[in-house]
């Protein structure tokens, strides 16, 4: 199997696996303040100003949400388990995710490959797979994205908020200003919900695949 396959591959079953999970171990309560901390929930009403906001709670509630010091995926790891190797493997991964503001330094379109700089981490050439991005991105582009590392490959888990390259001083301003806003001790949430609602004001759109 290539590396695109197996990608490929991965992609599909992580997919199904997401679905599995949220049907069996999301909490409502754990959806109503995920989007509630993302402020798209008036009252008990989710109001979405997108499509892709769907994807952007579930993303949330399922890695960022922790009840118990746990989230969602831990729980279901830990209660449900896995049916085979590459669920276990994709629920590994998940749990070594991390989100990050990256910026595209090479784009590879015949492997379906760019390499990104990691800015809030400070790692360079770091290699992402990801068919759309691939054939959409510029170097020079900011991507906020979680990305999911697996042995021979790294992805993303399908969320992505994108900016001009040229705004890069100024986001990591506002996300400075911004993050101390966000009630919360975790600072993977906070830098989660500041680039959500950078995307708002600062984003530019891009397609999911």
């Amino acid at each position: 199997m290539t590396i695109i396959e197996k990608y490929k591959t991965y992609r599909k079953i992580g997919m199904e696996l997401n679905h599995k999970i949220m049907d069996s171990c999301l909490d409502r309560d754990v959806l109503m303040k995920s989007a509630r901390l993302l402020g798209i929930a008036r009252g008990k009403t989710l109001i979405f100003d997108s499509e892709d906001e769907t994807s952007v709670l579930m993303d949330f509630a399922l890695n960022e949400y922790r009840v118990n010091n746990k989230n969602t995926i831990e729980i279901y790891r830990e209660k449900i388990g896995w049916q085979n190797e590459i669920e276990k493997d994709i629920l590994d991964a998940l749990l070594s995710s991390y989100t990050s503001l990256f910026k595209v330094t090479s784009i590879y379109e015949a492997e379906n490959t760019l390499l990104l700089n990691d800015i809030l981490n400070k790692k360079d050439n770091l290699k992402l797979i990801d068919i759309a991005f691939s054939k959409t991105a510029i170097p020079g582009l900011l991507l906020f994205i979680r990305l999911i590392p697996f042995k021979d490959f790294n992805m993303t888990s399908g969320i992505s908020f994108a900016f001009p390259g040229d705004l890069e001083e100024y986001l990591l301003r506002r996300y400075k200003k911004l993050s101390k806003k966000v009630k919360t001790d975790s600072e993977s949430i906070k830098r989660f919900i500041s680039f959500f609602r950078l995307s708002k004001t600062d984003g530019i759109e891009v397609g999911y695949v």
